[in-house]
């Protein structure tokens, strides 16, 4: 798959990593010892894991689909969010190794947190 590139403080381009993929324990985990090495620390935050974005969708912008405009938006969402499902997080067609973003975003913290344990 490709990159989606998106923005989160301080005002820096940032990826997601996929934590459905069968990989990325291999590559967070390398991630996190990489990190230790430079700062000792012992114990981990994780934060902005929505996960969260500065931009709608992506850098540049998320293609028109039933996923990105569906017929029914969550009142919560219509009301505070701007009426867009990307609202500060990523595009719902994104793709993941197990589904698109619009079926895994309620789990992205939760595997997010099992790589991190893992």
């Amino acid at each position: 798959g490709q990159l989606l590139i998106g923005m989160v403080w301080p005002n820096s381009t940032t990826v997601w990593p996929d934590f459905t993929h069968p990989n990325v324990d291999k590559y967070w985990t390398g991630q996190i010892f990489q990190f230790h090495f430079n700062v000792q620390f012992d114990g981990l935050w994780i934060d902005m894991n929505e996960p969260s974005n500065f931009v709608d969708g992506s850098m540049d912008g998320c293609p028109i689909s039933s996923l990105e405009v569906p017929p029914y938006i969550p009142n919560a969402i219509r009301t505070s969010l701007g009426q867009k499902l990307t609202s500060g997080t990523l595009c719902m067609t994104a793709n993941q190794n197990l589904s698109t973003h619009y079926n895994l975003h309620s789990l992205y913290g939760l595997t997010e947190a099992n790589a991190t344990m893992n």
